[in-house]
């Protein structure tokens, strides 16, 4: 029983000094603390990297990086109707990547790099007037390249 005591009685003398330790300086209402934001003046920035970082950063660029996403499938069967309905649609849509792919024993005409479904619904709209069998499918999809 008296070790407990005597370790209460140490706790408590420990805890009096410390509290007697701390000091609390009172801050006045009305002061203002003001944020000290660096401001920097306009300038050029120049960044030096080694060649391996260089190598890295230009093979990085000129690789293609699919992504998953969505394509406008306008069109399955032979070849010759294949290769003619890709290059009507692209005298149309010029800016519309199309893709033509064999999947035995038929030929699939795929249109559109699309990131989303809503953005794929949205081409299926346009496109079901001139083809009105197309619909959307899954894919591997290239992100546009910015020159």
């Amino acid at each position: 029983m008296r070790p407990f005591l005597f370790c209460g009685l140490m706790a408590m003398a420990f805890g009096v000094q410390a509290q007697e330790a701390v000091t609390h300086v009172p801050v006045p209402l009305h002061t203002v603390v003001q944020d000290t934001v660096p401001v920097y003046a306009a300038g050029d920035v120049k960044m030096t990297f080694g060649p391996g970082v260089e190598g890295l950063l230009k093979g990085y660029a000129e690789r293609k990086h699919p992504v998953d996403g969505f394509r406008v499938q306008i069109f399955l069967g032979d070849r010759v109707t294949a290769e003619s309905t890709k290059r009507t649609f692209l005298q149309k849509h010029p800016d519309v990547p199309a893709y033509l792919s064999w999947l035995a024993p038929n030929f699939r005409l795929r249109v559109g790099d699309l990131r989303t479904r809503l953005e794929a619904e949205r081409m299926l709209r346009d496109m079901k007037v001139l083809y009105p069998g197309s619909y959307i499918v899954p894919d591997v999809i290239e992100m546009p390249r910015l020159d």
